[in-house]
C-alpha cells in the first residue's frame, strides 16, 4: 500500500511540473470547421460554443483569420454548437453527436441581422473522421449495453462488432473470448482508459487482465490500422476508452445480469459436457458534483460471479478416466472490479482528471484434459491514471498523461491455496513412439498434476507530454504535433516452484492399452529440477520515445499527414545481469484523405506506416534459458529401466545456452491501407478498405552450437551445454496478410447497427530460419498460405512434433453485426451475429519407421562422455509436399443472440428489464483441435473421426437464457 502511495504521489507531482501536453490518443473528440456569411465569405472573431446536457461545462472557440474553428477535449455526447457575431443573427445546430476520438467537420453559415433573433439548422449529424486516415469504429456504451453481446458483459465485449477481428473463447477460464487482428496474437494490443495506459506489461490482452464495469464506458474508438505517430507501440488494435466524468446532476444506475445453470441447453456431443454458464454480475454507478461547475465524480463497481462448465468431449472423457480420483467440475471464480475518477475544472482552459481502478479475478482456469483444478489463473491488478490538459489561446493545446498499473496473472502463491497437489506433474497419452533417441508421447489424453505453479507480478509506468500548434499559412493550414513518452518502467519477474520438490518434477506415461485408460500405465520419461524453486526470469525494459507530425491542409478538401514515431528499447536480464536489447524503433507515417464533395460526405483516404510491437516479455529477449539444470531419464524400452539419460546443464552468466545479437530489435509491422468512407442520408455511413501487412522481423532464435557436416549431426561445439541460440530477429521469412473489408452503421434514436465483412488471404514468403531441422530434412515443403503459425516466432524446429501450430489469427472470412431497435410502446429488440470461418490446423505431420542414416544416429556421445540426443534422427515428417497443403479447417462459427425487453419511465427514472438467448440455434462449432497449439499426426485419428466429423475441442458455449435488469436514474 505504501508502494501505491508513493505511486499516487508521482503522478500528482508530475503533472503539476508539466507545462505542456498534448496525446493523440485521445478519449475525447473535435469538432471544426469554417464560419462564412451568405456571399461566402470567411468571418473571423466569430464566437463558436458547444454544450451538452451529459457533459459538464460549455466549450468556446474564436474563428481565426481564415474563419477556422475548433472546438477541442469534447467528450462524448450530443452537443448543440452556437456561432455568435454582433451585427450577425444567432446560429444554433442540434444533434452533432462527438464520439471519442473522431474529428468531425461542421462549417457554418450565419446571416445578417440581430443576436436577438436565432437560426436554428437542422441537419443530420456528421459520421465520417475527415483529418486522419486512420481504420477505427466507435462504439457508444449505451449501444454496448444494449446489445446481448456475450453471458459475461465483459467491457472488451465491444471487440465482438470491430471488423478485422477473429476471435475464440479463452480454454483456460470462465468462457472470456480472445480476440486477434489480421493476424497479430492476443497480446499484441493498446489498451488505454481516458488515454492512460491501462495493459499489462506481461500480456496486452484486450479483455482478461483489465476488468471494468459496462457502466464505466461512455464511448470507446477502437483502431485497427492507420495509427499516427503518437499512438504507442503495438501492432494489434488500440483500444481508447472513454469513461463518464460526473455532471453537475446526480446519475447513477444499478444493474444486474442473472443466469440459472438450469437455464443452459446442451450441445455437447452424447457423452460429452457442455460449457454451461452460471452468471450473478451486479453493476453500480454514481456520478456528480463535488463543486458545482468545478469539481466533479464518478465512480462504478462490479462483482462477478461466474461458473463456466469445461467443454469436454466424450474421447476427453473416456481418457480422463485414467486417473481414479477425477469427477468432472466446473472452471469459474468470484471477482470485483472499481472504478472511481475526479474531474476538475480549474479554468475554462484548463482541466484535470485523476482515476484510480482495480480488479482481481481469481479463476479456476482448467484445460479440458486436466483431471484436478490445480490450473489458476490471478487476472487484474491496480491501475492509476491523471491527465491535465489546457488550451493556450487559439494556437496551442496541451495535454500531460501519467499512467500506473501493475495488472498480470498470479501476483503471488496465495493464488494457488487449496489447489496444489501431490507428487510429480504427469501427462499420460494413448500411444508412444522414439524419435532422435527419446521415446515420445503421441495423444495425450489427460494431465493428472501440474509439473510447476507460478508467478509473474508486473509493474507499467508511463508519462506522456505533447503539444498542438496550429499555423495558417505555409501553402494553406498545419496541425503539428509533437510530443515525448517514456515507460521507464516495465518490470517483470518470474518465479517457480516445481512439484514434487521436482525430484521427479515431472513424468510422461502410456496407456498399457491404447483403447483402455483403466487398464494401467507405464512411465517412459522422468525429470528431475536441480532445484524445487526458481527466479526463472526477471526482467526490466524502458522505452523512451518521441514524434512529431503535421496534417497539412493545402486546401478546404485535402489534409496530407506525414510523421515519424522514435522509441528506444532499453532491457536488461536481471537474472544474469546482462543488458540484451538496445535498439531505436523508427516509424514513419504518410497519408492523406480527400472530400469528393463539398458536404464532407464522400472522403478517400490512404496511408502507409511501420508500426513496432509493443514492449512484452514474451517478445524481448533473454540471456539465458532456465537457471535451472534438469536431468532426463527415459525408459526406451519400456521394460521398468530407464536406461537412457540425456542431461540439460543450468545456464550460468559464464556458461548460457543463448546469445544476443547486439542488432536485436523489436519486431514490426509495415502496413499500407487505401479506402473509401461515405456518408449516405438517414445516419448510415459505409466504408470499404483494402489493408497489406507485413509481419517482420519477429523474434527468433537461430542453433549456432550444432556440428553438421553436410547434413549429418556430429555433436556440439561447446560440450558444456546443447543447443546453444542466437537470440535475434527472423530476417529469412516473412508472414504477410491481405484483406478487404465493408463496413456499414446506422445511428439514430430508435435504430444503431454496426456490421463489417473481412475477407483475409496470408501467405508466408521467404525461407527457412537457418538451424530449423525441417531446412535440411524437407528443405522444399516451406510454402504455406493456409495455417502459417503465430508472430510470436522463436520456433526452432518446425519437426519437432510440438511445434507451435496454432492460427486462429489466420481466417478467411469474418463477418459481424449488430443492433439495436427502440420499438413503439418502449420495447427493445435487439440481436448481434458473428460469422467466423475457422482457423487452420497448421502443417500436418507424420511419421516414418525408422530415422534416415544419413542424418546420422539418434544419439551422440561426446568428448566429455555426454550422451546427447540428435535433432536430424527425429521420424516425423510433413505429411504432404509443402506446409500448407493438407491442412484441416475447424467448423465455421457461428453465434448468434438476441433480446427482447422493455423501458418503464417514471419521473426522470428508468427502468429496463430485458430476456437475452445466447447462441439461439445451439451451435456447436469446437473452436479449437485436440492437440492444442501442437502439430497434428495422422488426421484420421487426430482431427477427423472415424464417421468423418470434426474432431476437436473448446466447443462453443450452449443455447442459454439470461435476464437483465437495469435502473438508471
Amino acid at each position: 500500500m505504501a508502494f501505491m502511495t508513493r505511486i499516487s504521489l508521482a503522478l500528482i507531482v508530475s503533472l503539476s511540473l508539466a507545462n505542456a501536453a498534448w496525446a493523440q490518443s485521445s478519449s475525447e473528440g473535435t469538432i471544426r470547421g469554417t464560419v462564412k456569411d451568405e456571399q461566402g465569405g470567411v468571418l473571423p472573431g466569430v464566437t463558436v460554443s458547444a454544450s451538452s446536457p451529459t457533459v459538464a461545462g460549455t466549450i468556446t472557440a474564436v474563428s481565426g483569420t481564415d474563419g477556422s474553428y475548433r472546438l477541442l477535449n469534447l467528450r462524448p455526447g450530443e452537443y448543440t454548437i452556437v456561432a455568435e457575431l454582433v451585427g450577425f443573427s444567432k446560429y444554433a445546430r442540434s444533434g452533432i453527436v462527438v464520439r471519442s476520438g473522431l474529428n468531425l467537420v461542421v462549417d457554418i453559415q450565419i446571416k445578417v441581422g440581430t443576436l436577438a433573433e436565432t437560426i436554428q439548422v437542422v441537419g443530420e449529424s456528421p459520421m465520417l473522421e475527415t483529418q486522419k486516415p486512420v481504420q477505427a469504429v466507435n462504439i457508444s456504451g449505451e449501444l454496448q449495453r444494449a446489445l446481448p453481446l456475450s453471458s459475461r458483459k465483459d467491457f472488451s465485449d465491444f471487440l465482438e462488432l470491430t471488423p478485422g477481428i477473429t476471435a475464440r473463447t479463452f480454454d483456460q477460464g470462465s468462457g472470456g473470448q480472445v480476440y486477434m487482428l489480421r493476424g497479430s496474437e492476443i497480446e499484441n494490443h493498446v489498451v488505454q482508459v481516458d488515454g492512460a495506459d491501462m495493459g499489462s506489461f506481461r500480456q496486452g490482452w484486450a479483455g482478461l487482465y483489465v476488468g471494468l464495469s459496462n457502466e464505466s464506458i461512455d464511448d470507446t474508438q477502437i483502431t485497427t490500422g492507420g495509427v499516427d505517430a503518437s499512438a504507442p507501440l503495438g501492432v494489434g488494435v488500440v483500444i481508447n476508452i472513454a469513461t463518464p466524468s460526473g455532471t453537475n446532476q446526480i446519475k447513477g444506475s444499478a444493474a444486474a445480469v442473472y443466469q440459472a445453470k438450469g437455464w443452459n441447453g446442451n450441445n455437447a456431443a452424447a457423452g460429452g459436457k457442455s460449457a454451461h454458464q452460471k452468471v450473478f454480475q451486479p453493476d453500480l454507478s454514481l456520478g456528480g458534483p463535488l463543486v458545482k461547475n468545478k469539481l466533479f465524480f464518478f465512480g462504478s463497481f462490479r462483482y462477478a460471479d461466474r461458473e463456466v462448465g469445461i467443454s469436454r468431449t466424450p474421447d476427453q472423457l473416456r481418457g480422463l478416466a485414467v486417473d481414479p480420483a477425477f469427477t468432472p467440475f466446473a472452471n469459474g471464480g468470484k471477482g470485483k472490479y472499481y472504478y472511481v475518477k475526479g474531474t476538475a475544472q480549474l479554468t475554462q482552459n484548463h482541466q484535470m482528471y485523476v482515476f484510480y481502478q482495480r480488479d482481481f479475478t481469481p479463476e479456476l482456469a482448467a484445460f479440458p484434459t486436466e483431471s484436478k483444478p490445480f490450473n489458476i489463473v490471478g487476472f487484474g491488478g491496480n491501475g492509476l491514471g491523471a491527465r491535465l490538459s489546457s488550451t493556450w489561446g487559439s494556437a496551442v493545446t496541451t495535454k500531460v498523461v501519467a499512467a500506473y498499473n501493475d495488472k498480470s496473472s498470479n501476483s503471488t502463491f496465495a493464488s494457488f491455496k487449496g489447489h496444489t497437489f501431490p507428487g510429480p506433474g504427469e501427462d499420460i497419452f494413448t500411444s508412444s513412439f522414439i524419435s532422435s533417441g527419446r521415446r515420445t508421447g503421441q495423444g495425450r489424453i489427460a494431465t493428472t498434476n501440474t509439473s510447476s505453479q507460478g508467478i509473474g507480478p508486473t509493474q507499467k509506468i508511463t508519462l506522456q507530454a505533447d503539444l498542438t500548434y496550429f499555423k495558417t499559412g505555409w501553402w494553406g493550414s498545419h496541425e503539428f504535433q509533437t510530443g515525448v513518452y517514456s515507460q521507464p518502467r516495465l518490470s517483470i519477474f518470474n518465479d517457480t516452484r516445481y512439484s514434487n520438490g521436482g525430484n521427479p518434477g515431472f513424468q510422461s506415461a502410456v496407456l498399457l492399452d491404447p483403447t483402455n485408460p483403466t487398464g494401467g500405465t507405464v512411465v517412459f520419461h522422468r525429470r528431475v529440477y536441480d532445484s524445487p524453486t526458481i527466479r526463472s526470469n526477471s526482467r526490466l525494459a524502458r522505452d523512451y520515445a518521441m514524434f512529431f507530425q503535421d496534417a497539412w491542409k493545402p486546401s478546404s478538401r485535402m489534409t496530407l499527414t506525414a510523421g515519424v514515431r522514435v522509441d528506444r528499447i532499453l532491457v536488461k536480464d536481471r537474472t544474469f545481469n546482462k543488458d540484451v536489447q538496445d535498439s531505436w524503433e523508427i516509424g514513419p507515417r504518410f497519408g492523406g484523405t480527400f472530400m469528393l464533395t463539398k458536404d464532407t460526405k464522400n472522403i478517400v483516404r490512404a496511408n502507409w506506416g511501420r508500426v513496432a510491437d509493443v514492449p512484452q516479455p514474451g517478445y524481448l529477449p533473454s540471456a539465458g534459458g532456465n537457471p535451472v539444470g534438469q536431468t532426463d531419464y527415459y525408459d526406451n524400452d519400456l521394460d521398468g529401466v530407464f536406461e537412457t539419460v540425456f542431461r540439460t546443464p543450468p545456464v550460468t552468466p559464464e556458461n548460457s545456452d543463448q546469445v544476443v545479437d547486439p542488432k536485436r530489435h523489436m519486431d514490426f509491422i509495415d502496413e499500407a491501407i487505401v479506402g473509401y468512407r461515405r456518408q449516405l442520408p438517414r445516419q448510415v455511413s459505409v466504408d470499404i478498405s483494402f489493408v497489406r501487412r507485413y509481419y517482420k522481423d519477429r523474434p527468433a532464435r537461430v542453433e549456432i552450437n550444432r556440428i553438421i557436416d553436410g547434413v549429418t549431426f556430429k555433436g556440439y561445439k561447446n560440450e558444456a551445454q546443447n543447443d546453444i541460440f542466437l537470440v535475434t530477429n527472423n530476417e529469412w521469412n516473412t508472414q504477410v496478410y491481405s484483406g478487404l473489408e465493408f463496413t456499414v452503421a446506422k445511428r439514430t434514436k430508435k435504430l444503431n447497427v454496426l456490421g463489417g465483412y473481412t475477407r483475409g488471404w496470408q501467405h508466408l514468403d521467404g525461407t527457412w530460419i537457418p538451424g530449423d531441422p525441417a531446412s535440411y530434412i524437407q528443405p522444399a515443403a516451406f510454402p504455406n498460405d493456409t495455417g502459417i503459425g503465430t508472430i510470436r516466432g522463436n520456433e526452432t524446429n518446425s519437426l519437432s512434433g510440438t511445434a507451435d501450430g496454432r492460427s486462429p489469427s489466420w481466417q478467411k472470412h469474418a463477418f459481424r453485426v449488430g443492433g439495436a431497435y427502440n420499438a413503439p410502446w418502449k420495447l427493445l429488440f435487439a440481436s448481434n451475429l458473428v460469422f467466423l470461418s475457422g482457423p487452420y490446423s497448421g502443417p500436418i505431420v507424420t511419421r516414418i519407421a525408422a530415422p534416415d542414416p544419413q542424418f546420422g544416429p539418434s544419439t551422440v556421445t561426446l568428448s566429455n562422455g555426454r550422451v546427447v540426443s540428435n535433432p536430424l534422427a527425429t521420424t516425423i515428417r510433413f505429411a504432404y509436399a509443402t506446409r500448407g497443403e493438407g491442412q484441416i479447417k475447424a467448423p465455421n462459427l457461428i453465434i448468434w443472440n438476441i433480446r427482447a425487453g422493455r423501458n418503464f419511465t417514471m419521473a426522470g427514472r428508468t427502468l429496463d428489464v430485458g430476456v437475452d438467448v445466447i447462441n439461439v440455434t445451439n451451435r456447436r462449432a469446437d473452436q479449437q483441435f485436440q492437440n492444442g497449439g501442437n502439430q497434428l499426426y495422422n488426421t484420421t485419428n487426430y482431427a477427423i473421426a472415424p464417421d468423418g466429423s470434426f474432431r476437436g475441442q473448446t466447443r462453443q458455449a450452449p443455447r442459454s437464457a439470461q435476464l437483465s435488469v437495469r435502473y438508471a436514474f
